[in-house]
Formats: C-alpha cells, structure tokens, sequence
C-alpha cells in the first residue's frame, strides 16, 4: 500500500459528512480497487457537494511546473448509481459542459466502484500537453493546458498586450471568444511548442510544427477555462 492512499474518510471527515453505510461500503472498495496508484502530484479525496446528496470521490492534480491547479475529475455515488467528469473546482458538481469521457453508470456497491476505478485509470492516462504561443519578441503571449487525445482545454491564458497586433480583435470577430470576454487559445494557430505534462503521451494527437521541449518560461497572465 502507498503511504498516502486515495479515498480514505478520515475521522475529521466522518464526524462532518456521516457516510452512509453504503457510502463506506462504496470507499472501501474504491480505495481496495486503486491502492498502488497514488502518486505525486495527484490527489484522491472523498467529500460531498453542497447539496449534500451524494459522496463525491475525486481526482485531482496540478502543473508540476507551477503553482497552478489544473483538474478535479470524479464521481457522484448515490447509492445504485455513479455519474463521472471533470468537476465544478469550488463546489465540486459535475461539469455543466459534459465531455466525451464521463461516466455513467448503475449497479451494486461493488460494480460501481469497479466501474470507477477503470473510469479514474482512463483519466490519470489521458495525455496532458501545455500549448505554448510565444510571440516576435520570444515572450509567451498565450498558454494552453489540454487533454492531447481530444483536445479538450483544461486552463489557459491569453495576453493581449503581447499578442501579434490585431490578433485579438479578429478572434473576436470571429466569436473566438467566451464568458467575460476569454479568447479561446484552441483557435490560435499552430502552437510554438509543447510540453508533457502528464499521461500517456503516446496517445496524444499533436500539432504539426509544434516543437517539444522539456523546460519552459514563466508563464505570466491570468488563467481561466
């Protein structure tokens, strides 16, 4: 067993959310299921969400390079059912964005935790690649995290004060463009490199004339999804 295994209720825990019998039942058989996985820079944690209806087990990891967190991936138990995806990061709902790897799922106690755990080893392997965009000058002006293997944005960043001269405006225009006004890096050009982040890499589609390195810049600027 790993020092620190996932899905474990600790007392404190136990005192706060009262885990149903079914709910121990359903970490016991999760945590059973993943032992050997924990590793660093990825954390396995049980909680609720504010609605309090269902035990949340979860997933989540950062930028190794950065102090910036990137994911919470998990499911909600409710008893005869999971439903899994990337999570809300303060209230910990599932996404209102589904993607195309979440989980659904219904059956005993037992079924569902084995469905979840091949679901959060289908998640801890999907590639995750950095995009970087760095402008004449050699300075980044935008950043992407991304799953490589559909091309899903996890974060990402976008400097208008360094950005190629009208490039914003015509992102715009083009209705690159979400929320508060966040431009959408995935509608950039071809990225001017990329790292590995996570993952199986193997798996991961890359741009074309992208190049890869291992070691990268600061990162400056302000993230969104």
């Amino acid at each position: 067993m790993p020092e620190h295994p996932w899905f474990v209720i600790e007392p404190d825990a136990d005192d706060e959310f009262e885990f149903t019998d079914a709910e121990r039942a359903f970490a016991a058989a999760l945590r059973e299921r993943t032992a050997g996985w924990a590793s660093a820079g990825v954390g396995g944690e049980l909680g609720r969400t504010d609605a309090w209806d269902s035990l949340v087990a979860y997933l989540s990891f950062g930028d190794p390079g950065g102090r910036l967190h990137l994911l919470y991936a998990g499911v909600h138990f409710t008893g005869d059912r999971v439903g899994g995806d990337r999570l809300h990061n303060q209230l910990f709902t599932l996404t209102d964005r589904p993607s195309g790897w979440g989980l659904e799922a219904t059956g005993t106690v037992e079924e569902l935790a084995d469905r979840s755990a091949r679901w959060f080893r289908t998640v801890l392997d999907k590639p995750v690649v950095l995009y970087v965009w760095l402008n004449a000058d050699r300075y980044a002006y935008a950043a992407r995290f991304a799953f490589a293997d559909d091309d899903q944005t996890i974060s990402q960043l976008y400097r208008e004060d360094l950005a190629p001269p009208g490039q914003s405006e015509e992102l715009v225009a083009a209705g690159h463009v979400h929320g508060r006004g966040w431009i959408q890096t995935a509608d950039l050009p071809t990225p001017t490199l990329y790292q590995h982040i996570r993952g199986d890499l193997a798996r991961a589609v890359l741009p074309s004339g992208a190049r890869a390195v291992t070691e990268r810049g600061p990162l400056a600027g302000v993230w969104y999804e």
